[in-house]
């Protein structure tokens, strides 16, 4: 089965995550500013057919330029957008971040335009234009610099919007979240994973509410790095869970339990740091399921896509089961149909289990590194 557009985005995204900010912010710009020339063009047109003047111009070179412009931008602004998500920038206020972000991007904007008037004033008009809009290139300068600005800015605040979605809807979703691809409901086949915090409730005790909320924060921003390596998506942050998801096309699942040792690995690396400061090691158990489940947008007030089905219950037990057994991690049958999972790891079965509100029980096997 082909990778959809969503799988392929979010893998090329965490495999490349800074070329793939360049790409996107060159894209972007190079269909801004082709909109923009395409107006100043027709503005053009109409004001001179309106003069009885000849609109016969030269659009090839301008074109060029725009398109240019779009470009360089792109990559100045995808360098930007780069350096403020990094890990000083990602641990600062909101405010913060809309500060520094807006005197970077002011700063970037204005030497480009600086740029484009000596390239376009001093020697693109000299060798790509002819004498008639060489003229108006150069007597209507002002005005040219005072609408590229503008409208650049403007088009920031919508690239600022856009990738605002993106964050709450995931790398890859928006676009057929757009489209309306889950306007309707339709069938998909995941595994889900579900992470929940061991002695959560004891902890929270001892810690307390506001202590423990950052202890929360911080696992979950842990998890997350793992997330980008392994091509998770994020469903959903219940309480001190995390629920992740793989689409199932053109995926190993044997992945997915390799995730969960990542994770685990992760918070040793940062045993010290953790006893430090909360006096605890995050140690989460889960449960894995996969099979066909049901997307579907949900909410008027707050829209979210939601996943329906008994593919997430079945999960959800299975999970649960990690506390009666004491084990880690437990998968279904259906997930250890995948025979590099048996040679990667030692599985042990624990028979069929009767799960709450299933009729029918479910072969559940522990997973342990080797």
């Amino acid at each position: 089965m082909k990778k959809n557009y969503a799988v392929s985005f979010y893998s090329f995204s965490n495999q490349y995550p800074f070329l793939s900010k360049i790409i996107k912010q060159i894209v972007f710009w190079i269909f801004a500013y082709g909109l923009l020339f395409l107006i100043i063009h027709l503005t053009a047109l109409s004001v001179l057919q309106a003069m009885g003047r000849s609109t016969d111009l030269s659009i090839g070179g301008v074109f060029t330029l725009f398109l240019s412009l779009g470009a360089l931008l792109g990559i100045a602004l995808g360098i930007t957008d780069h350096f403020l998500n990094n890990r000083t920038f990602r641990n600062r206020s909101l405010g913060f971040n809309i500060l520094v972000g807006g005197i970077l991007y002011f700063t970037v904007l204005t030497i480009i335009i600086f740029l484009l008037r000596y390239v376009v004033v001093e020697y693109a008009s000299e060798n790509m234009l002819n004498q008639y809009t060489e003229n108006i290139v150069r007597m209507n300068w002002k005005f040219y610099n005072v609408i590229i600005l503008s409208y650049t800015l403007f088009m920031t605040l919508i690239l600022s919007f856009i990738n605002q979605m993106t964050t709450k809807f995931g790398p890859g979703l928006l676009v057929p979240f757009l489209l309306g691809k889950f306007r309707y409901p339709s069938e998909e086949n995941r595994l889900f994973m579900f992470l929940d915090l061991k002695d959560s409730t004891k902890l929270a005790e001892k810690l307390g509410h506001l202590k423990y909320s950052a202890f929360i924060q911080e696992s979950f921003m842990d998890i997350n790095q793992i997330v980008k390596e392994y091509n998770a998506q994020i469903y959903q942050y219940v309480g001190d869970e995390v629920v992740v998801s793989w689409p199932l096309c053109s995926f190993d699942t044997s992945q997915a339990i390799k995730f969960f040792f990542a994770v685990h690995k992760r918070f040793q690396n940062k045993k010290e740091h953790y006893l430090k400061v909360y006096n605890h090691v995050p140690i989460f158990k889960a449960g894995a399921h996969q099979g066909l489940v049901t997307a579907v947008e949900v909410g008027d007030i707050k829209r979210e896509i939601a996943y329906h089905g008994d593919t997430l219950n079945v999960t959800s037990r299975i999970e649960g089961l990690c506390k009666t057994y004491d084990k880690s991690i437990l998968i279904s049958g259906t997930v250890n149909q995948n025979p590099k999972i048996g040679q990667d790891f030692i599985v042990a079965p624990l028979g069929p289990q009767k799960l709450e509100g299933r009729e029918m029980s479910v072969e559940v096997f522990c997973v342990a590194e080797k």
